[in-house]
């Protein structure tokens, strides 16, 4: 990381006369750049605009391509803050995610759509943010995930549970908690802002985390509510939501969502082994396309082992199982990953990734027709929807940090 030293205003050796004695400052400047090629046996191309008893007709065929923050994605941030003196501080952080491939901005155009927030720390009373933010989800669960094992391509299909990071809660408010010999927890809510009514689109959850040596466990909890935008079939929370893959794309029209995630982790020697879980229900209002509460539940187990100091390898495996779909049987996804990592220095490294899925069962298209399940590997910042239900990832690259 690049770290910029800013002395009050500027002024060299007048800062000591311009501020007070303890007001020391500080902005760092960092990033990672990623960027590869990979394959997907097949990605689906529509070739209807299909509707209400007209599901979408597509074809399937496999892509070649370039690969952008397939491990990690692309970003550039800045982060600072003030000494306040007697342990507290401001802080603030700003990060924009972005497509090295074609420079556009990642998180819907955002300019600062990964993370955008300030706030106030206390050694003593912990930390308290405002502005656009990770859920607890995230900050707890997400560190022993199989994402840390096999990246976003091992996320949990679609990173439904959040697991995997792609999801932020907008105008919120959080908390955490200091470290209290190994227990860590904190809070948050995410104002809707709709005149009338608290609860629309707002978003509140909590979560916390233990660790001792080489065991590490965390539980999340996340309840947002949608108010629906500009159509009955679009999300439109404080919480982003992932519904653009062809998992859940069926259920962006449900009134609110609930996720309850846990995972654990133990290492021995050069060896890591962890187990996740995560349960998510959609429950549906009066503009929705489904009429009962839907829910998926998933189950993974992954592990890694360091070879060398400069050489891991890893793999995963989970399985997603969700409720029965207008009385037709729901869809199940079997998904396994393998993961290698060799780093080249402190901050660049190769890497390379398989994922593989096979679905089955019975889903939701986006207008609620009862569709047979089709395979998505990954989270939605990386995977691709097919037509089918399976489907083989295979990507290479190299990924530098600054």
């Amino acid at each position: 990381m690049k770290r910029i030293l800013l002395a009050a205003l500027g002024l060299g050796g007048m800062a000591g006369i311009m501020a007070p004695v303890y007001a020391q400052s500080s902005v760092t400047l960092y990033g990672i750049v990623d960027a590869g090629v990979g394959y997907a046996s097949g990605q689906r191309t529509a070739n209807s605009k299909g509707g209400v008893g007209a599901p979408i007709n597509y074809t399937n065929g496999s892509v070649w391509g370039f690969a952008s923050g397939t491990w990690s994605g692309d970003r550039w941030g800045l982060k600072g803050s003030e000494d306040l003196g007697g342990g507290n501080s401001a802080i603030f952080q700003l990060e924009n995610g972005f497509n090295i491939g074609n420079g556009t901005s990642g998180q819907g155009g955002r300019q600062f759509g990964r993370q955008s927030w300030m706030g106030l720390q206390s050694a003593t009373l912990g930390k308290l943010t405002f502005g656009r933010q990770y859920d607890p989800i995230v900050d707890y669960v997400g560190p022993i995930s199989a994402g840390t094992f096999v990246t976003g391509m091992g996320a949990h299909p679609g990173d439904i549970d959040n697991q995997d990071n792609q999801s932020r809660v907008n105008n919120s408010v959080k908390w955490a908690s200091p470290n209290y010999a190994g227990f860590q927890f904190g809070a948050i809510y995410g104002f809707g802002g709709q005149p009338g009514s608290v609860k629309n689109q707002n978003t509140w959850g909590f979560g916390g985390s233990y660790a001792s040596g080489p065991f590490a466990v965390a539980v999340g909890y996340l309840q947002a509510t949608n108010a629906y935008g500009t159509s009955s079939s679009t999300w439109s929370g404080s919480y982003d939501g992932t519904f653009s893959s062809s998992i859940n794309e069926g259920f962006a029209s449900a009134a609110s969502q609930r996720i309850i995630s846990a995972a654990g982790s133990y290492t021995f020697g050069a060896t890591q082994v962890g187990i996740q879980y995560g349960n998510v229900q959609y429950t549906p209002g009066a503009l929705s396309t489904f009429a009962s509460s839907f829910t998926f539940n998933t189950i993974g187990t992954s592990i890694a082992y360091q070879f060398t100091p400069a050489l891991r390898l890893a793999a995963a495996y989970n399985y997603t199982q969700g409720s029965d779909v207008k009385g037709a049987g729901g869809p199940k996804y079997h998904t396994v990953n393998f993961a290698s990592y060799y780093a080249l220095s402190k901050r660049t490294s190769l890497y390379g990734l398989v994922g593989y899925q096979k679905a089955s069962g019975n889903t939701l298209d986006t207008f609620g027709n009862v569709v047979s399940a089709t395979a998505s590997v990954g989270d939605v910042g990386n995977g691709i929807s097919s037509a089918t239900a399976t489907q083989t990832f295979v990507r290479v690259g190299v990924r530098q940090t600054f």
